[in-house]
């Protein structure tokens, strides 16, 4: 499985950072891009229910957490296998750290290199979105 990571100090401590970006169930915190969230219980965990600006609905299921972080998989057609960690570590000079990773598989015939690139723009677009969300882009 390939694994990807991104990350960024912000000039927050770790739980200010964390209150922004680290409610599983509401990503439109920082993710106002999405238009309508909602939670279910599922016995794999909690599933975030997102509806996209075009309507499309995004289920994204919870496997992990901890005091600062959280990890979800989710379906996709393009994948074998699929799983992004969002996290907040104690950064440089009190600063805090967002690092977001996925690893992943792509599915049989897909290219690993145009997955990659896709991976990279969806963290860096993500990392941006919470800065803003956070007052620091």
């Amino acid at each position: 499985m390939r694994k990807i990571s991104l990350g960024q100090d912000v000039p927050k401590s770790v739980d200010e950072v964390w209150a922004v970006i680290g409610d599983f169930a509401d990503i439109r915190k920082w993710a106002p891009v999405v238009k309508e969230t909602k939670t279910e219980d599922s016995p794999e965990g909690p599933v975030r229910v997102l509806t996209m600006p075009d309507d499309r609905v995004v289920r994204e299921t919870q496997v992990d957490s901890g005091p600062h972080h959280y990890t979800y998989t989710l379906q996709r057609p393009d994948m074998k296998a699929y799983f992004s960690t969002v996290s907040v570590k104690p950064g440089v000079d009190e600063a805090a750290m967002i690092e977001l990773a996925v690893q992943f598989e792509v599915a049989e015939g897909g290219n690993v290199r145009e997955a990659t690139e896709g991976m990279l723009a969806f963290l860096g677009g993500n990392i941006r979105a919470m800065q803003k969300a956070l007052g620091v882009a």
